[in-house]
């Protein structure tokens, strides 16, 4: 595996899922819960059961929003400018199994950051861990994996990659391995330092 790979989850890293099921969902009646920026669970934020949110999750993951994501903060700027110094990119994403919802993804993407990616993997299961895909692709690489799930960020660390956890309020009381970002601008400079 090439050292000029980075892969990076998706939703919390390259592009803003959380800011768009918020509007999402506040269309379909839901209040975010106050005091709940910390929690990473949507259920808990708006106080509906788990097998409700899980629900509402997938069928926001299924909808035509899933191809109209924003971009998450300096993510444009700093991924065109890693690509144009010959770095590509791997998306391992937890999206949905439909395959209209992994072209929407795939064409959001490739919208807003141009023609980086070498793989866009959005297929993997919401509910479950990363850690066996990244092994069987990634496994001992030393590749960069920037993710904002702490237990997916342990998994990359776990079996070998570098990784990175991009912060946001529901991650801070991760103390694990992985290097903690607040920005793809910190993220530039990592990879290109070599860190």
């Amino acid at each position: 595996m090439p050292y000029d790979v980075i892969v990076t989850d998706c939703d919390g890293v390259l592009l803003d899922w959380e800011f768009a099921f918020d509007v999402w969902i506040a269309e379909k009646g839901y209040k975010r819960l106050p005091g709940t920026e910390e929690i990473f669970w949507a259920g808990s934020r708006y106080g509906i059961h788990n097998d409700d949110v899980l629900k509402l999750i997938m069928e926001f993951n299924e909808s035509a929003c899933i191809g109209f994501l924003p971009p998450l903060r300096d993510s444009i700027q700093y991924i065109k400018l890693l690509a144009q110094q010959g770095y590509q990119f791997d998306v391992v994403s937890s999206l949905h199994i439909d395959r209209y919802a992994q072209m929407l993804r795939i064409n959001n993407l490739t919208h807003l950051f141009g023609d980086v990616f070498r793989k866009i993997n959005a297929h993997l299961s919401i509910l479950g861990s990363k850690e066996d895909f990244l092994r069987e692709h990634y496994g001992d690489s030393g590749c960069w994996w920037i993710e904002d799930r702490m237990d997916h960020a342990d998994a990359g660390a776990k079996i070998g990659m570098r990784s990175m956890l991009m912060d946001h309020p529901y991650n801070q009381k991760y103390d694990g391995p992985a290097a903690r970002v607040y920005s793809w601008k910190d993220i530039y400079a990592k990879v290109t330092e070599g860190q």
